[in-house]
């Protein structure tokens, strides 16, 4: 088993190697397929006035021995516009609508993280496009502030019959978080088909990421796995296989952290946005450095794996993948290929 591990993301913002921002959904990944017009949208699918799925920010940091940061504040912003609330519903007119979202702020000992949980439909307010939140949350250590971000897109799309859809949500409250030694969380597949749930006739495959490539966890076959913190490495990835009447019919891929890891990574990445910008044949080059949780020292020097995937969890750098490395790089060819952004995980070889 490794030491550590590390997923992440192209496009998102750290500063320094030192915080790890994420978005966790608790129904899993987010979209949305309507029919008619944006303006005035039918047949909308998943509908979030049932399914209220809730988004929350973890922040872990590699100064911090217990992992995770509780910031000072936070900010959430739809298509870059800041939002405002009243009784922690939000105000803005979007769409001609109000009341799409509401804040979920934090409580010591009940609520662990800051959170928004979306309570109306997003196609009339986003007229009809993907759309964007983003957190933005203060983070204040000794008489210094620092501002850190992500941001969580959610594709919406015109309705193109009844597509099947597999995602991962969250099977408990600890929304894809291993918080303490011995601790647990639970990973459960859905599949939908436009609005409706299929449930019936289901076969399950789940796999965990070893070494750069998928491996089958045996005796995995059920709706929902639960992820032990000896399965995980400060992060790791899951994914899900599902097959109707021996027909594969889609799979989805989840990060688990496990916040009570001693290792962790900086991942040292150049650019340090880790953007790349369409037609700029540009790229994103990781050189991490393995340190003990709460110094940035070098811990030991150890390689590396890196493997660069798409949205369903197909890795991107089969050539590579498997070959331990100082350094690894995602290409603009890889984010055309995935069609977006690119998530990565980095793994030590040891």
């Amino acid at each position: 088993m490794s030491l550590a591990s590390k997923v992440g993301q192209v496009t998102f913002s750290q500063k320094s190697g030192v915080y790890m921002p994420a978005i966790m959904c608790d129904k899993g990944d987010l979209y949305q397929e309507y029919d008619g017009e944006a303006s005035n949208p039918s047949a909308v699918a998943p509908d979030f006035t049932t399914l209220k799925p809730t988004l929350s920010f973890i922040l872990t940091s590699s100064r911090v021995a217990e992992g995770v940061v509780v910031p000072s504040s936070v900010k959430w912003y739809f298509n870059d516009l800041l939002l405002s609330f009243s009784s922690n519903l939000s105000t803005n007119s979007l769409g001609g609508e109000t009341g799409h979202f509401k804040s979920i702020p934090y409580a010591a000992g009940s609520v662990d993280y800051y959170g928004l949980q979306i309570v109306k439909n997003l196609v009339k307010a986003s007229d009809g496009a993907s759309c964007t939140i983003r957190c933005e949350a203060t983070v204040s250590v000794g008489n210094t502030s620092d501002t850190i971000q992500f941001v969580y897109t959610i594709p919406i799309t015109k309705g193109v019959g009844n597509q099947t859809v597999v995602t991962i949500t969250a099977g408990d409250g600890n929304y894809f978080c291993i918080r303490e030694k011995g601790g647990t969380c639970k990973l459960t597949a859905m599949v939908r088909q436009g609005a409706g749930e299929i449930t019936s006739g289901l076969t399950y495959k789940w796999y965990n990421q070893v070494n750069g490539a998928w491996s089958q966890l045996s005796g995995q076959t059920g709706k929902t796995l639960t992820v032990s913190d000896t399965m995980v490495d400060t992060s790791g990835v899951f994914k899900v296989e599902v097959s109707q009447n021996g027909s594969v019919i889609g799979m989805d891929t989840q990060t688990v952290m496990d916040l009570s890891d001693p290792y962790d990574i900086l991942t040292n990445p150049n650019p340090a946005d880790e953007t790349i910008e369409s037609g700029s044949g540009g790229s994103v080059t990781y050189t991490p450095t393995l340190v003990k949780r709460g110094s940035t020292t070098k811990a030991k020097d150890v390689n590396f794996y890196f493997v660069f995937m798409d949205s369903a969890g197909n890795i991107l750098n089969t050539s590579t993948a498997t070959t331990a490395a100082k350094s690894g790089t995602c290409t603009e060819a890889m984010c055309q290929q995935a069609g977006g952004n690119v998530t990565w995980t980095i793994t030590t070889a040891e």
